[in-house]
Formats: C-alpha cells, sequence, structure tokens
C-alpha cells in the first residue's frame, strides 16, 4: 500500500512543479502518451479557451472543480479554412474551444484577458438587445432557440438530420462556432463510425467514436462564416457500423444523439443600412426568423384616438406575415433610442426644411438617434390621408418602387364575403391539399417511419348533420412494391395528433393493378378514402398527418438492402367541407382566443367596432395594437373595415355589429353598458355574477353542461376584487340578438397587453374557454355563467333535432304526450265507427219479409 501512495504522490507533486509550464506536461507525467492526450487534430492557430459560460449547461462544473476528460474524438477543418488569426486577434469577437489533454483531470488555468478591442455584448437570440447601437452582435442560440424539440437521435436507417439557422438580412456574419454535446454508441466500431457536420453542404467537422465513453462534449467547432446565407441549414450525418463484415441498419445499437441544448455562437456586423421602400417589409420584419416581431410605432403628436386606426391597419398587416410568431407594437411619442420605428401622425415633415406631406405619403428616414436604425413615416394631411396610407402600405408594398418616398394612391379592395378569410380553408369547394402547402413539401424521402405534415384552418362554427365525417379524397405514391414488405406496411391518418385510420400500401388485388397502370391524372398512385371527424377538428389551427410505416425486405446477412423510401401525397388529394352550415352556441372564449371569432366571420373586420376610451394612454394603444396584431393573423387580411368608437360615446355604435371593448375599469365609462347581457357586472375594482330574475333561474334549469360537465347554474357567488389582474368577459351584445361583446380590461392599462399576449400563448391558450377569464400573473382562471345565444343559420328540422336531443326529459314529455294523444285520437276513431256501424241502414232493411 505504502510502495502505491509513494507512486501516486510523485507525479502529483510533479505537476504541481510544472504547472506553469503548461498543462500537457501533466498529462505526461500521469505516463500519457503525447498522442493520447490530444483527442482534437489541432488546427495551426487554435482557438482560445472556451468561456465556462459559453458550454452548454449539462457541461458546466464550477471553475475550482476538476473538469472530466473531454469525450469523443473530434476531427476538424485545416486550418487553412479559417481566417488567419494572431495575438490579441484570437479573443476580439468569440471563445473558443478548449485543447484538453485525454486521460488527465485538468483545472482551468486563470483567465487571460487579451489586448483587443472589446467584445459586443452576447444577447438571447430575438430578445430586444439583440438591436444595439453598435455594429458587432454576438448571439448565443441553443438548438432549442433553433426549433428543436428534444434531443436528436440518429439511427443507421435514418442517418441525417438538420435545423435552420435564420439571419437578419442586414447583418453579414464575421465569425461562429457550434458547441456540441451528445453520446455516440458505445457499441460503434470506432475505425467506421462518425457523427459529420455541414453547413449548407459545406463540411465544418467530424465528431469519431471513443470506445472508452458514449458521451462527448462541450466540443466546439469553427464555422467559415463564408458559408452561412439567409436561411443556413446545419446537417448531421451519422455513419455506423457494428460489425466489420455487414451490417444491419435497423439494428438498435446503431444510434448517435445530439443534445438540444448544444449552442451556435454567431458573431454578426451590421451592413450599412439600405432605405427603399421596395425592402418593404424588411428591415422591421425579417422572413426566416423565429422570435416574436417587435416593431415600435410613434405617435408625434399623440391625442386621443387620432391615428390609431390607420396604426392598426399597419400593426395587422405585420400580424398577417408573423403568423405564429407573434406580434408587439409598444406605442411612444419620441423616436426610440436604437433601431426601427413606424412613425405615424398627420402632416409630419417630409424633410429637413420642415415641408408638409401633400397628399398620402410613405417614406423612410435614418433614425437620429442610431445610425443603423429605419423609421418609416406613415403621414398626409389629414386622417383620412394617413389611413389611406396605411392601406396601400398593407397591400401594395411590393409596388412602391425603389425609392426612399412615395406619394400614393389609394387601392381600390373588393368587398369581402363572410368566410373568405385568407387564414380559412373554402367550405363552398373541395380543397386540394396542394393549395394548403407547397407539393415538394407533400414528399419524403428516407427510412420509415416517415412523416408528411399538412396545416389547416377553418371556421370554429362549421356545424354537419349527426356529426358526420368531412371526406378525404388520398391519392398516394409509393417505390416498387418489391423492395419493402408488403405485410404491416401502411399510412396512418392522424388529425390534431389523434387517430382516425390506417391503411395498406401493398394491395394485391388485380383491380388495383389495373387501375394503377390505366393513363389518369393519378396513375400510379394508390388511391384511399378516409373520413375526419368533427369532434376533432379545433376552430383555427389544425393538422393532418400521414405517418408512413414501411420495413425494406431482409435479404439476409451481407446483402444490400434498398431502404430508401419515398412517400408521396399527391398535391391533388382533396379535403372537402362543403355540405355544412355555420351555427355556434356562444359565448365561449376559446373560439375568440382560438380564431378571433365570431369577429373574424369578415376578413377585413367590416362588422366589428372596438371601443376605447376617449382619451387612450399609451399602454392603452399599446394593447389595441396588439390586438390588431392578433386580429390580422387569425385571418391574414389587415384590419382595414373596422371601426374605432369612444366609451364616452356609444352613438355612433351600430347594433348590427359585434363589439370588441379594450379599456380600463376607471375609464370604461358608459361601455358598461355594453355587458348588460353577459352574467358578470363590473363595479368599480371588482367583477361579481350578476343578481338572475326568476325567469333567468327557469331559463337555467335547461341549460347544457359544458365540455368539463359543470352545470352553467347561476349561483351569485362570485366577487372578486381586480388588483394588477386583466378580465376577458363574453356576452351577447345588448343592441342586437345573436351579436356578440367581448370585453378586454383590467385595472391598469399595462395589464391589457398582458391579456392580450395571452390569446398567442400556447401555454395558457387551453385556460381560455367559457365566458370569463381572469388572469392575476401567469395564472389564468376561467367561468362559465352566462346565458347561452346562437350565431349562425341551421334549417329548422335541425334545431328541432338538436333541441330534443339537448333536453331528454323534454323528449321524454314529448313522447309521452304523443302517445297519449295517439291513443285519445285512436280511441275517438274506434268510437265513432261503431256508432256509425249501429247508425248505418243497409239496403231494404225496412223491407216486409216474404214467407
Amino acid at each position: 500500500m505504502l510502495k502505491i501512495t509513494s507512486r501516486l504522490i510523485w507525479p502529483l507533486g510533479a505537476c504541481g512543479i510544472v504547472m506553469n509550464m503548461g498543462w500537457g506536461s501533466c498529462a505526461v507525467a500521469w505516463g500519457a502518451p503525447v498522442s493520447d492526450s490530444a483527442q482534437y487534430e489541432v488546427p495551426e492557430r487554435p482557438s482560445q479557451p472556451l468561456a465556462a459560460s459559453d458550454v452548454s449547461p449539462n457541461a458546466r462544473m464550477p471553475l475550482h472543480q476538476a473538469l472530466p476528460v473531454q469525450q469523443g474524438r473530434v476531427e476538424a477543418p485545416a486550418a487553412s479554412s479559417y481566417p488567419s488569426r494572431s495575438g490579441g486577434e484570437q479573443g476580439g469577437d468569440l471563445p473558443a474551444p478548449t485543447l484538453p489533454e485525454s486521460g488527465a483531470m485538468v483545472v482551468p488555468p486563470p483567465p487571460v484577458v487579451p489586448q483587443a478591442p472589446a467584445v459586443s455584448p452576447v444577447v438571447p437570440y430575438g430578445s430586444p438587445e439583440a438591436t444595439v447601437d453598435t455594429s458587432t452582435i454576438t448571439r448565443t442560440l441553443t438548438f432549442r432557440d433553433l426549433g428543436v424539440l428534444g434531443p436528436m437521435t440518429l439511427r443507421g436507417f435514418s442517418p441525417l438530420q438538420g435545423f435552420d439557422i435564420p439571419l437578419p438580412s442586414d447583418e453579414v456574419v464575421t465569425r461562429a462556432q457550434v458547441v456540441l454535446d451528445g453520446a455516440l454508441s458505445p457499441s460503434l466500431l470506432p475505425e467506421a463510425s462518425s457523427l459529420t457536420l455541414t453547413l449548407n453542404e459545406q463540411y465544418i467537422g467530424t465528431v469519431q467514436v471513443d470506445p472508452k465513453n458514449s458521451r462527448f462534449g462541450p466540443l466546439v467547432f469553427d464555422i467559415d462564416p463564408i458559408f452561412f446565407t439567409r436561411l443556413s441549414h446545419l446537417n448531421f450525418l451519422f455513419a455506423g457500423e457494428y460489425r466489420r463484415d455487414c451490417n444491419d441498419l435497423h439494428n438498435g445499437v446503431l444510434w448517435a444523439r445530439v443534445s438540444d441544448l448544444s449552442k451556435i455562437i454567431i458573431t454578426t456586423s451590421k451592413l450599412p443600412p439600405v432605405r427603399r421602400l421596395s425592402r418593404l417589409p424588411n428591415p422591421f420584419f425579417e422572413k426566416y426568423m423565429r422570435n416574436t416581431v417587435r416593431v415600435p410605432f410613434v405617435f408625434p403628436h399623440y391625442n386621443g384616438q387620432t391615428d390609431l386606426k390607420a396604426a392598426g391597419i399597419v400593426a395587422s398587416w405585420f400580424g398577417k406575415l408573423a403568423d405564429f410568431r407573434g406580434t408587439s407594437f409598444p406605442v411612444t411619442q419620441a423616436i426610440p433610442a436604437q433601431g426601427n420605428a413606424i412613425e405615424v401622425g398627420e402632416n409630419l415633415p417630409i424633410d429637413s426644411n420642415g415641408n408638409m406631406p401633400s397628399g398620402p405619403m410613405l417614406f423612410e428616414v435614418p433614425n437620429p438617434n442610431d445610425q443603423w436604425g429605419t423609421v418609416l413615416v406613415v403621414t398626409g394631411r389629414n386622417k383620412s390621408e394617413v389611413e389611406t396610407a396605411a392601406r396601400v402600405l398593407a397591400f401594395s408594398s411590393d409596388t412602391l418602387g425603389d425609392v426612399p418616398s412615395r406619394l400614393v394612391n389609394d387601392v381600390s379592395l373588393a368587398p369581402r364575403r363572410p368566410y373568405d378569410a385568407p387564414a380559412f380553408v373554402p367550405t363552398d369547394r373541395a380543397v386540394r391539399l396542394g393549395e394548403l402547402i407547397a407539393a415538394t413539401d407533400l414528399q419524403r424521402q428516407g427510412g420509415a417511419p416517415i412523416g408528411i405534415q399538412v396545416p389547416f384552418q377553418i371556421p370554429p362554427d362549421l356545424f354537419r348533420w349527426r356529426q358526420h365525417g368531412f371526406p378525404l379524397d388520398l391519392h398516394i405514391r409509393t417505390p416498387a412494391a418489391e423492395a419493402f414488405e408488403h405485410e404491416g406496411a401502411r399510412v396512418d391518418v392522424l388529425i390534431n395528433n389523434a387517430y382516425i385510420q390506417s391503411f395498406p400500401l401493398f394491395a394485391d388485388s388485380m383491380w388495383d393493378k389495373i387501375t394503377k397502370k390505366v393513363p389518369q391524372q393519378h396513375a400510379g398512385a394508390l388511391a384511399l378514402a378516409a373520413s375526419v371527424p368533427p369532434w376533432l377538428l379545433f376552430g383555427g389551427r389544425n393538422q393532418l398527418d400521414f405517418s408512413f410505416n414501411v420495413l425494406p425486405i431482409d435479404r439476409g446477412a451481407c446483402r444490400r438492402v434498398n431502404d430508401a423510401f419515398i412517400a408521396e401525397v399527391d398535391a391533388n388529394s382533396t379535403l372537402d367541407f362543403r355540405n355544412t352550415y355555420h351555427y355556434a352556441r356562444l359565448p365561449d372564449l376559446s373560439y375568440f382566443a382560438g380564431s378571433a371569432f365570431p369577429f373574424s366571420k369578415m376578413a377585413d373586420y367590416s362588422q366589428t367596432v372596438v371601443v376605447l376610451p376617449p382619451q387612450p394612454d399609451m399602454e392603452t394603444a399599446t394593447a389595441f395594437l396588439d390586438l390588431m396584431g392578433f386580429l390580422g393573423a387569425s385571418t391574414k387580411y389587415p384590419t382595414v373595415g373596422i371601426e374605432v368608437a369612444s366609451s364616452a360615446d356609444l352613438s355612433g355604435v351600430l347594433g348590427t355589429k359585434d363589439i370588441i371593448i379594450l379599456s380600463s375599469l376607471d375609464q370604461l365609462g358608459a361601455a358598461k353598458q355594453l355587458l348588460s347581457r353577459s352574467a358578470y357586472e363590473v363595479d368599480g375594482a371588482s367583477v361579481r355574477l350578476g343578481q338572475k330574475t326568476f325567469l333567468d333561474g327557469l331559463w337555467y334549469l335547461f341549460q347544457d353542461q359544458d365540455g368539463a360537465g359543470q352545470n352553467n347554474n347561476a349561483k351569485p357567488l362570485l366577487t372578486t376584487p381586480i388588483v394588477k389582474a386583466s378580465l376577458l368577459i363574453g356576452g351577447e351584445s345588448p343592441l342586437a340578438h345573436h351579436k356578440s361583446v367581448v370585453a378586454i380590461l383590467a385595472d391598469q392599462s399595462a395589464q391589457l397587453k398582458e391579456m392580450v399576449a395571452s390569446l398567442r400563448d400556447k401555454q395558457a391558450l387551453p385556460a381560455v374557454q367559457g365566458d370569463l377569464v381572469i388572469k392575476n400573473g401567469a395564472v389564468l382562471t376561467n367561468y362559465r355563467n352566462a346565458h347561452s345565444y346562437s350565431v349562425g343559420d341551421l334549417p329548422l328540422w335541425l334545431r328541432v333535432e338538436m333541441l330534443l336531443e339537448r333536453h331528454m326529459v323534454l323528449l321524454g314529455l314529448l313522447g309521452l304526450l304523443g302517445v297519449g294523444m295517439v291513443t285519445v285520437g285512436t280511441a275517438k276513431w274506434l268510437r265513432n265507427r261503431a256508432r256509425s256501424r249501429l247508425q248505418r241502414r243497409l239496403a231494404k232493411e225496412d223491407d216486409p219479409i216474404e214467407p
């Protein structure tokens, strides 16, 4: 024991003595040869050590602790592929890879501050801080930030995976790194297995198998900036073998896993701004970015509701473009200190000489506070001309020309029809799947299983008699049947992750073989007929999934198998929503949160009026613009037909329109009257359930149960104070039957935008239902107590059937009444017939009887 201890003490002491001479000496002192101590093929000019804060969280360790062996072996590109760096230039942009030594427990050296220009701060991707007043920006993005929902697992039959890396159009990459964490199967042969990284098909590096440890990372690879485009694709290619003669690609030992907490670190430099109207919606909206679209709005002459409608049209245009990403439109009276902004107002100067516009006008100018920022000005001589300029921007931005300013003419818009919003699937004809997504997205290639997704939106009030399914006419093409197993080969059809039906892919009937060879539009395709159940559809976004499960034929060991399976859904396959009615029972706030229904019935919201305080503050104006962005995203059409009214004067609010109230409680004013048909009363800073009359009680006895099985009985127990909270209330309009009111209220104006933001929050969306939603902090509570009312039209016979289906007691009473009436009628008929027989006189009945 003493001998072993002395042998261990000696190398530890040697390491301490030569600590200042370099870390490589420790590795040699431990007895590890130099060839085993370096797991990297080191470039000629290696990067600086990676800072501890810039490795993936699952690899972080306190600086005072020893770091484990760097796992995995790496091949990196030659040094000539990197820009030449020396001295202080090495640390000017990004942290760079650590070069650990195998078999040694090392402690990071004290940080060395290089003599180089200051590095721009590392900011989260898509955060407001990303637009800073500097020409250099560094972003650290995890794979999860870039849309990877979980660890990527590559297998022998599915060796290729990747994701997109978007970049702003006004930035160019100057340096980039990928920090990789993951694992490789320990059963792989090191000389024949690897994980290779490419960016836009350009080689980055390779991770090789370490037989001693399956886990690798954090490993750092430099990426040549020249490889990047506006939308770059980072791919991972897995090559694995577990035996030297031949391998089954479906064997479970063939796997590689890449953590979704791996990172991309990118340094970019700003390009000089190009202020031309032809570039719109850039730089305010970047097509490929995934972050929330944030565009500040500036009202230099802000006074009441002036120009809010024009700004709302522009905000809804951005909402249409942003779609699921969401929008945010902070309102100010001054140009922001940095970044881009949109300025809206009447008679805004068009040049430095103070000249005023001569008509509706759009022009771009530099941000006076930020040389990289751009301000888009929407102006005119009066309110009408400002709205004209906003409409032109929303509908004709691609025709403004390659000029910095333009005097515009109004656009001519055709009247909209109900349910014709571009976001909704047409219900008056069969819809081709090729209209919903590109034909190239309806084809996939690779190993099983293969999935094809078709997203679509429908109005939430579709009603089908007896809940009959919607026809789905499919035509599917697959490769030659000789290469794949027939038994078990199938395609599964799902809607919103709910299973519908499975179909065999290889039918051996003579009729199918003949029809595939007959020249026709769907020649060579397998025809399938499915049905989509209405109860599995959501009002708003839905997704149709096709999952192909096919295995190649097993031809024995060491015989090559063709496993490149191609699955295609013909673009002419159809989804049919015809033969339906538009009918819904309201109030139901889930309809509003899912697709802005019933207001989205008209794509331009021409049947909607928004009631605001007479003098809305900046926070209320911000909530209004955010709401317009939500409405524009719901229909994919700008809100050019919406009206804005004041809560101080409701005389202009037409009873034929649906109403949205957006106000703080202290500025609600006369708009309280618009909630008189809801189940709730707003009293000061509290909301309570209104007292119900005797007749109301009788009505509630016949109310249905909601989806949670809770009776809709009116119980006046709700009295809730509103303190730093917001409300969403739904009810029937008191101005007209079958019209709706939705009120967004809060005790403070700042809370209004929080409730509007909940309409775009996927996590909060399931809690937005019923007729009342209260948001306290991040918690949403919903209630259901209001009278239900209907919107839409149904034939009389369908209404009677629905009434009887909902009220079984009434149906039983009507049945008993019907039986009683039939019984009484039958008895009366029999009695009358017997009486008539007794009174009937036969022929010669009175003649004397002859003897």
